[in-house]
């Protein structure tokens, strides 16, 4: 009996913190989202990727939650009205870069949400703003013998669909290919280690810091310790990836550090596997 009680009463002490803890709603749109299997190697978008590598981590931080990829597909097949309308806003952004606020509102609207996180990734060259797949471009240059400095460029804007403002906006840039420009796959083997590559730098790189970047809008005050500029000097950049400072005024974020996250776990990863990494608002 006693030992009942003492059950009880621990239960009783944790279920206030439990409902006590603040849970935000962010709804992922890669700009790929209709897009399965819809490539010569039949691989997912990168935007897909890194997607739901985001997703994972918001649902593993306690503190976002987010619904799978499947989820928000199978509302969009449900309603090909809404699906068309979804199609075109992430279009719009995928190509532009712009913002269809409506139609955002929309879309978070349907979803109960009112928060939307948009993403988009496409490889772009120095002599043309054309915006084309990753899997376009790699089968393109396997085919062709192509030989040209391919860069992947991946684009996050988080929305509040609610006052129609963008919390936070991020970049990432990597170069595709070895030193000598050359991306192409001549063997399934080859191009599924160009799929494995992409899939560890959006766990390792991209979608860590997205996700450490939106969780910061929501809780500025749990980020994590500044490291000083100097200590940086001599680092590897494998070894920390630099980060936003959340709501810093210019003059801050030209003379402050930014959050440092250390990519653990890449055991036996060479810089030159990523390309160059570039991180900017």
């Amino acid at each position: 009996m006693k030992f009942l009680f003492n059950v009880l009463f621990v239960m009783l002490m944790l279920v206030p913190l439990k409902a006590s803890a603040a849970t935000f709603d962010v709804l992922v749109l890669p700009a790929d989202v209709a897009s399965v299997c819809n490539n010569y190697y039949c691989y997912d978008e990168v935007s897909n990727i890194i997607a739901e590598d985001v997703i994972a981590n918001f649902n593993s931080s306690m503190s976002i939650s987010a619904p799978s990829l499947n989820t928000v597909r199978a509302k969009l097949y449900d309603n090909p009205t809404f699906k068309m309308t979804t199609n075109s806003a992430l279009s719009k952004f995928n190509k532009t870069n712009n913002l269809d606020m409506q139609s955002v509102r929309s879309i978070s609207n349907a979803f109960g949400m009112k928060s939307v996180l948009l993403i988009s990734s496409n490889v772009r060259t120095k002599n043309s703003d054309l915006r084309r797949g990753v899997w376009e471009i790699l089968d393109f240059s396997s085919g062709f013998g192509v030989v040209y400095p391919f860069e992947l460029e991946t684009n996050a804007v988080l929305v509040d669909s609610v006052n129609g403002l963008v919390m936070w906006s991020g970049s990432f840039k990597k170069k595709l290919g070895n030193q000598n420009n050359q991306f192409k796959a001549s063997s399934p083997s080859e191009a599924s280690a160009k799929l494995e590559q992409l899939s560890m730098y959006s766990k390792a790189i991209v979608a860590r810091s997205i996700a450490q970047n939106v969780i910061l809008r929501f809780f500025p005050k749990t980020s994590n310790p500044v490291v000083s500029p100097k200590s940086l000097e001599n680092a590897n950049p494998i070894s920390y990836f630099r980060m936003n400072i959340p709501d810093a005024p210019p003059s801050v974020m030209k003379e402050e550090p930014a959050f440092i996250v250390p990519a653990e776990g890449i055991k036996g990863v060479n810089e030159s596997d990523f390309g160059e990494i570039i991180y900017g608002l």
